[in-house]
């Protein structure tokens, strides 16, 4: 099984999450000159806690979310290993996480780039094969995917879209939501591919809500 969720509520989540944030994560993200990498991080950190100890039932002490060397979150929970991946982008928040095999994701604000028909030209044999530029969501759908491989793999994105896309997009999910695209690539290693997928909103009364993405 694999465990997603997201939100497009910063500003807010982030007080919400209160309770999933460790105090070494607040200091760390004190030392964040931004205050919007601040923000992203506590989202990415707390979301990610929140949703492991509500689908696992453990608290958030058990919950151990650290940095691998090339910056790539780690997950331990109760000790064990897990996969992870968090992306943001400006508001914008994602997280999933998987007991076996490896998963990567990514979100992206569907503008309009000012490389867009360059980048779809220069990689018109590789993932931006058959892409049309008038098509923009057919291009996030492929740039997200390039982005949730090559995390993924731990690889490089230029290489990664330099490659076909047939066999990731049949192991890959999407969300167009809030002008913005979502993207799930879990490699076959991940069990049956089954998926619980939530978007998180936040009350007036600072209350997580929850509600099912199918």
């Amino acid at each position: 099984m694999i465990y997603i969720a997201h939100s497009f509520a910063l500003p807010s989540l982030v007080p919400a999450l209160s309770a999933a944030l460790l105090p070494s994560e607040q200091l760390q993200a004190e030392s964040y000159q931004s205050p919007q990498r601040a923000l992203q991080y506590l989202a990415g950190r707390g979301l990610l806690r929140w949703l492991v100890c509500q689908t696992q039932a453990v608290a958030a002490e058990q919950v151990v979310i650290t940095r691998a060397e090339n910056g790539a979150p780690l997950l331990t929970i109760k000790g064990e290993p897990w996969s992870c991946s968090i992306s943001h982008k400006s508001g914008a928040v994602m997280v999933a996480y998987t007991r076996r095999g490896t998963l990567g994701i990514d979100i992206e604000e569907m503008r309009l780039r000012k490389r867009h028909e360059e980048l779809i030209d220069a990689f018109a044999e590789g993932f931006m094969r058959g892409v049309s530029v008038a098509d923009r969501a057919q291009f996030y759908q492929r740039w997200t995917l390039a982005e949730a491989v090559t995390k993924a793999r731990q690889g490089k994105l230029l290489a990664t879209l330099r490659e076909a896309p047939e066999q990731y997009l049949a192991q890959a999910r999407f969300v167009d939501e809030a002008q913005h695209m979502l993207c799930i690539y879990a490699a076959k290693s991940v069990g049956d591919g089954r998926s619980q997928w939530w978007q998180v909103t936040v009350t007036d009364t600072q209350q997580l809500f929850i509600s099912e993405v199918r």
